[in-house]
């Protein structure tokens, strides 16, 4: 008697859960259509966050660029003037008399200021390389103005030859620096190519011509004192 309780009972469990699986499936396709969707919904909301973030980076790294742009193509076009400048003759309308006068060249353009603190934009979207080299360009252009210096200081009079040949070059090499990371920054932020490079006049072709003619003098200058000091006949190797 109790077997055949226990197997009509089973019975009505095994029919009863067959007529619950529609439901039971109902539900997990309910609450997995839900979770998807809550899924989706971060997944979008993420998206146009990230969206969002990115445009508004990119505003920032088009708005630091065009300040920075123009302020360094200013200076290298600046810096062409200089490593142009050949000097004039100070003392040219002062002989009197015929008699003669020591004749001393002085530079006809100044040195062009460089200075980013009226940039207003955001460093920090820039490249971490591409900002050091921007900023670098201060402290290389108080470098230069001490080589400078110093060669004033050995040539105080005359046509002063390698005072401005140091002079055109240290401003050549800086102008060049300047356009380099003008042009880095234009490819960053989408912007057209520089206008420096336009004609055989143009700031670029002007500096770099200067800088590679002193570059090839000095390359030659070293190698002729290399062969100089390897002399045995030098003084400095002779023995005594």
């Amino acid at each position: 008697m109790a077997d055949w309780f226990i197997a009509t009972e089973g019975v009505k469990v095994v029919k009863d859960s067959a007529s619950l699986w529609p439901q039971i499936i109902t539900a997990v396709s309910s609450a997995g259509a839900a979770l998807f969707g809550v899924r989706m919904t971060h997944y979008f909301t993420g998206k146009r966050e990230r969206e969002a973030a990115e445009k508004k980076i990119k505003q920032a790294r088009q708005f630091i660029s065009i300040e920075l742009v123009f302020l360094l193509e200013k200076f290298a076009e600046s810096c062409s003037d200089v490593a142009a400048d050949l000097g004039e003759d100070e003392d040219e309308d002062k002989d009197i008399d015929g008699e003669f006068l020591q004749h001393t060249f002085v530079p006809t353009v100044d040195f062009p200021d460089l200075s980013f603190k009226d940039v207003s934009g955001d460093w920090q979207v820039l490249d971490v390389r591409l900002m050091y080299r921007i900023r670098e360009l201060v402290v290389l252009q108080k470098e230069a103005h001490k080589d400078i210096a110093v060669a004033g200081y050995a040539a105080p009079d005359g046509e002063r030859k390698e005072y401005f040949r140091e002079r055109r070059y240290q401003y050549a090499r800086l102008g060049l620096k300047a356009i380099i990371q003008a042009r880095r920054l234009r490819k960053m932020a989408g912007f057209p190519d520089t206008p420096l490079a336009v004609s055989p006049l143009s700031a670029q072709p002007v500096l770099w011509d200067v800088w590679r003619k002193e570059r090839r003098r000095r390359a030659k200058q070293a190698a002729e004192e290399r062969k100089m000091f390897a002399d045995p006949n030098y003084p400095e190797n002779l023995e005594l």
